[in-house]
């Protein structure tokens, strides 16, 4: 029988392309925010959070599906997606985000959000989960995703904002912003310790 929980938190997308330096999607934001995510993940298990490690990517010949309108930050102009590529060093999820197999869910994900075209919110839900949190890259995209479709599945859901990052700080802070007005409820790390502690996630 799998075990109850009251929240769970979303890790997106915390791969070797986007928080290694020699990455092909590097950030420095990324990259200075990784110990800190590391050990707040750590302790959000220890206190009866669900962790789902969610990644993203696939062969490198898989043609984008958006009608190939230019070249992007994941495909170039033939449509070959340029990183998160199967079998390739930054396809791998970081060593920092520590994963215990009898405890944590990983997830792949197929577009932006986590929830699109899979039965994610189902699982979720069978497990007792009403609060959904949401960290890692690219805020203003994949998490962005994430939290839109969380609010929409019925979820109380927060956004992180020092356990998300994305090109730069500015940007990373105006997209919390943002997600706080309609879908989420934006939150630091201590914040979420605090409501933990309180019984009120």
């Amino acid at each position: 029988m799998e075990q109850n929980y009251r929240s769970a938190l979303l890790v997106i997308d915390l791969q070797n392309d986007f928080t290694k330096p020699w990455g092909s999607v590097y950030r420095e934001p990324t990259g200075e925010m990784m110990e800190r995510v590391s050990v707040n993940i750590d302790r959000m298990r220890e206190k009866g959070v669900l962790i789902v490690v969610v990644y993203s990517g696939g062969p490198a010949e898989v043609r984008r599906s958006d009608g190939g309108l230019g070249p992007s930050r994941l495909f170039r102009d033939d449509g070959v997606r340029r990183c998160l590529i199967e079998g390739t060093p930054g396809f791998d999820i970081d060593e920092r985000i520590h994963i215990d197999r009898e405890r944590d869910i990983v997830w792949h994900k197929s577009a932006a959000s986590a929830f699109f075209k899979n039965d994610l919110d189902e699982r979720l839900r069978a497990m007792g989960v009403e609060n959904v949190l949401v960290c890692g890259v690219k805020t203003n995209v994949c998490c962005r995703a994430t939290v839109n479709d969380s609010f929409s599945h019925g979820f109380r859901t927060f956004i992180i904002s020092d356990m998300t990052a994305t090109n730069t700080p500015e940007l990373n802070a105006f997209f919390v912003e943002d997600m706080s007005k309609y879908f989420a409820c934006a939150v630091t790390s201590d914040e979420v310790f605090r409501l933990l502690d309180a019984g009120e996630l």
